[in-house]
């Protein structure tokens, strides 16, 4: 029998275990946290503290890091104080630690005064195994000393997560966390417990040099996550690329990954529009916002996130199917740690990045506004390693688990797309003697993008004013796209035939070997990726589609739908759309159940007009039978997908979320309020803006809806002459989108 005590706090009872009664080890494991046996490499660490000692674990995502300390700090005396950078996230980790009866607390700026007060008067008590706390919060003046000012007049231990923080080679910098190097001056006596998923060789190092580690039990697993699969994908047509890749796992769960606030949103809104249960998630959303989106995640509510990088870092959810990066990452490490939160459980996961040269560029442009020199050249270096990981094809687990120090014993690994077979060895000997004689006629004085420029016959102003247009390379290699010509780059820089030297990023130098291909005397061969990516076609015309259909059938409905038109006196388009015709000519319905199917094909028109097109459809097959054979099952879905919003549209409904008026809006924004309303009627086909009462009032509606059964959708100017022009076009507008959107 255990002896337990009765704890409450903020009115929950929570039942810890008494500070005279502590569990051994192996009861914690069974009776707090419900495991029979460690992971591989947990006891280790786990004995080295309650041995006194210091403790080093470099553990991948999912490999039970948190464990590795919350079970010390149950069966040891005294509070262990476990210092984090993920403020947004402390209460989750203490709701989940009190779950399993471990009586926890955290004091951050985002925890209410009577929060920080509790939690300061429980330490104080002895009545904590966990006190989590920031480093912003631990350097403050006399915090140190309030850490004394318990039973055991010191922590059991200090925690510290993410410890690649410290180093400023890690990925993850952090001024604050240097503070930590003094804890072991200050308290000699206190073992300290550094953490980290992310850390190569020389990152762990520093880590365990800064915090004056002394004869520390060190662990550093595997990275290999082996049910984990890596490909990276050109990245072209990415909103089909990735809605494609979404709806291909309709019953999993999933994390997609973007650079910028205004791309989550909008890549969020871009699988709504598209069918897929998506939410936003990032650093501008309210507190109360984040919570209930990352909760309704974790409980199976919400099926896909789409995420600023923050998002993830301490959610234990074990069955994340893929994670996708819809952006190129800023370094190897982040990826890694991205990625680890798919398959936790252990089950087959897929990890994707989409790739484009331009996404590196936009990224090298944010490292030029950092002042210290020696900062952006470290941001830099991480940069390249993460480059020739997405643009060089090798197996991507040997490259990825090479860059931490560890070997793949396979030749292959197969779990990625190049062990797949997805690449073929090729030469390439031409191609990189364009490329190379761009470097060599401009003087090795020119970045990528420029070179590429170059290559495809680009008519830039650069080029212009450097006279480069006159070149003999000039327009040499136009035949293929200019992503071409970057991953022939690309190759040249990773296999060493080009260099980068340290400090000129974006300048690349030949190498003698360089020249004896230029001369002809050495071949160059290459990996190049035999997947077809979809090209982003160029915007089409309203109504355009992009699928078969018999031009004779659509012709003939053409004429019929002006006899119909001219014996009721309104224009063609009021009886049907082109894009109903082309779609009546692909599916060729015979039954009404079928030519309700048709787009712009509602009750009301087939009514009135659905069977005229249903008889002269047969009347034609009968004529012609023989084209019968070009009947489509179904539409494909090619030219299907809602494409996201721009950022013209993103401005405004930053604009509505502030409660600003449609006019005060078009004002600001130097806009016709006409402008204004088609955006707000965009947002709310795609599901960014849910409630369009302020806009229009719900008598208007009901005489807009009304006159859309009578008009049909296709004819504003009908429907706003039909209201007596007292309902502006823009409520016209809106009522249709929300009728999109059901």
């Amino acid at each position: 029998m255990v002896d337990r005590t009765v704890v409450i706090h903020n009115n929950t009872v929570l039942m810890s275990i008494s500070a005279t009664a502590r569990r051994t080890p192996s009861e914690a494991l069974r009776q707090v946290f419900g495991f029979d046996q460690f992971r591989p490499h947990q006891q280790g660490l786990v004995d080295g503290l309650l041995a006194g000692q210091d403790v080093f674990g470099v553990m991948p995502t999912g490999g039970g890091k948190s464990l590795c300390y919350q079970l010390p700090a149950v069966v040891m005396s005294g509070c262990a104080v476990v210092v984090s950078p993920l403020i947004a996230l402390m209460k989750d980790q203490v709701d989940a630690a009190r779950a399993n009866g471990i009586r926890a607390a955290c004091v951050n700026s985002a925890a209410s005064q009577e929060e920080r007060v509790e939690a300061a008067r429980a330490y104080r008590a002895g009545e904590l195994d966990l006190l989590y706390v920031a480093p912003e919060r631990l350097c403050l003046n006399g915090f140190l000393d309030k850490l004394r000012n318990c039973p055991t007049k010191q922590p059991a231990f200090f925690a510290i997560d993410e410890a690649h923080c410290l180093s400023e080679w890690g990925h993850d910098f952090r001024p604050d966390y240097l503070f930590l190097s003094t804890l072991k001056n200050e308290f000699p006596q206190v073992p300290v417990a550094a953490f980290t998923a992310t850390a190569t060789h020389q990152v762990a190092e520093d880590i365990e040099k800064r915090l004056n580690l002394k004869k520390a039990v060190k662990v550093r697993a595997s990275f290999d996550r082996k049910n984990l699969h890596y490909q990276v994908r050109a990245k072209k047509d990415w909103e089909r690329q990735l809605v494609e890749f979404i709806k291909a796992r309709p019953d999993q769960c999933g994390i997609v990954y973007r650079t910028s606030r205004k791309s989550v949103e909008a890549t969020a809104a871009l699988l709504r529009a598209n069918g897929v249960d998506a939410q936003a998630y990032h650093a501008g959303m309210d507190n109360d916002d984040r919570s209930r989106v990352q909760e309704g995640f974790l409980r199976d509510d919400c099926r896909v996130i789409v995420a600023t990088v923050a998002f993830g870092m301490g959610i234990d959810k074990p069955d994340v199917r893929y994670v996708v990066h819809g952006d190129l990452p800023k370094n190897l490490e982040s990826y890694y740690q991205e990625t680890g939160r798919a398959g936790r459980d252990g089950e087959p996961s897929q990890c994707l990045l989409l790739y484009s040269p331009a996404d590196a560029f936009k990224i090298v442009r944010f490292f030029d506004e950092i002042e210290d020199e020696r900062e952006r050249e470290r941001n830099r270096a991480l940069l390249r390693s993460m480059e020739e990981f997405a643009s060089v094809p090798t197996c991507r687990r040997a490259a990825l688990l090479g860059y931490f120090g560890e070997k793949v014993a396979e030749e292959n690994c197969g779990a990625c797309d190049f062990c797949d077979g997805h690449f073929e060895f090729v030469d390439a000997t031409r191609d990189a003697r364009i490329v190379l004689s761009a470097i060599a006629r401009t003087g090795e004085r020119f970045g990528a993008v420029h070179l590429c420029d170059i290559v495809i016959g680009a008519n830039t102003k650069k080029i212009r004013e450097c006279g480069h247009d006159q070149l003999k390379t000039y327009g040499a290699g136009k035949d293929q796209a200019k992503n071409h010509w970057r991953s022939i780059l690309d190759a040249l820089i990773s296999g060493g035939i080009v260099q980068i030297p340290t400090g000129d990023y974006a300048v690349p130098k030949l190498t003698p070997q360089a020249w004896k291909i230029l001369k002809g005397e050495e071949k160059f061969s290459q990996h190049r990726d035999q997947r077809i990516e979809p090209e982003k076609k160029a915007s089409r015309s309203a109504g355009e589609e992009d699928f078969p259909f018999h031009q004779g059938l659509f012709e003939h409905l053409r004429q019929v739908r002006k006899k119909l038109a001219d014996a009721r006196s309104v224009p063609p388009f009021v009886v049907a759309g082109d894009r109903t015709l082309r779609q009546m000519a692909a599916l060729m319905p015979l039954t009404d159940s079928a030519m309700l199917k048709i787009h712009g094909m509602g009750q009301k028109k087939y009514d009135e007009f659905g069977e005229d097109f249903l008889l002269e459809i047969g009347l034609y097959l009968k004529k012609y039978p023989e084209i019968a054979s070009e009947r489509l099952a179904a539409l494909p879905n090619q030219g299907e997908l809602k494409r996201e919003v721009s950022g013209t549209y993103l401005q405004t409904l930053e604009l509505l979320r502030k409660n600003i008026t449609l006019a005060q809006i078009a004002k600001q924004r130097g806009m016709a309020q006409g402008t204004i309303e088609t955006h707000v009627a965009k947002l709310i086909e795609v599901g960014m803006v849910t409630d369009h009462r302020k806009f229009v009032s719900e008598e208007n509606e009901i005489k807009i809806r009304e006159l859309i059964e009578n008009k049909g959708p296709e004819s504003l100017g009908a429907i706003f002459k039909a209201a007596g022009e007292k309902i502006p076009y823009g409520e016209i507008r809106i009522v249709l989108a929300c009728m999109a959107a059901e």
